[in-house]
């Protein structure tokens, strides 16, 4: 696993060993990033379900402003810490380490928002439904932002939640990335 573009490119990324952490693979990561390259210079990011950091991480490298980390796993944060540290990258970001739904009630309070989001948690995870939800409210994403959703093809998210209407899907074997923008 690596950054795959931008100003830490090729930087090499660490996992936990395990199946708690499903990398995003590089080829849709690649193609991801290519359709929102245009629109990232300078943005705002969510990474929801954090893991390794390695869309957070991507993002930053490729341009965005700033990258707020969501995860509540312990093993995680330690992992995105040192995959920050091992790229060099010592601003424009902020670690949230609790439940994603907490998370999401205390950004809101704030009322920060967001021009993409990036959610992808375990794909056994009860959270799909209830994070979509919140997202649907349409408070932390910015007009013409993006909700990147990843998941496995035999989990078929809904059309709409909320305010959130899907706009897009990118397939590559069992994994699909879903694009919601605001309706």
């Amino acid at each position: 696993m690596r950054v795959i573009a931008g100003k830490y490119k090729r930087r090499p990324l660490s996992c936990p060993r395990g199946q708690t952490i499903r990398p995003v693979p590089d080829r849709l990561k690649e193609s991801l990033f290519s359709i929102l390259q245009p629109w990232l210079e300078q943005a705002k990011v969510l990474d929801l379900c954090a893991g390794t950091g390695a869309m957070g991480i991507e993002a930053l490298s490729r341009g965005a402003a700033w990258v707020t980390f969501v995860d509540s796993w312990e093993t995680a944060i330690q992992t995105l810490r040192q995959n920050l540290t091992a790229c060099g990258v010592d601003s424009g970001y902020d670690i949230l380490p609790r439940d994603v739904r907490v998370a999401l009630t205390r950004l809101a309070r704030m009322e920060e928002t967001f021009d993409f989001i990036f959610f992808d948690p375990p794909y056994a995870s009860d959270l799909y439904q209830p994070v979509l939800e919140a997202l649907g409210q349409g408070e932390l994403l910015r007009p013409r932002g993006l909700v990147l959703v990843m998941h496995h093809a035999k989990n078929r998210l809904q059309e709409t939640y909320g305010k959130l209407r899907r706009w897009r899907e990118l397939k590559q074997g069992e994994n699909i990335l879903s694009f919601y923008i605001l309706d």
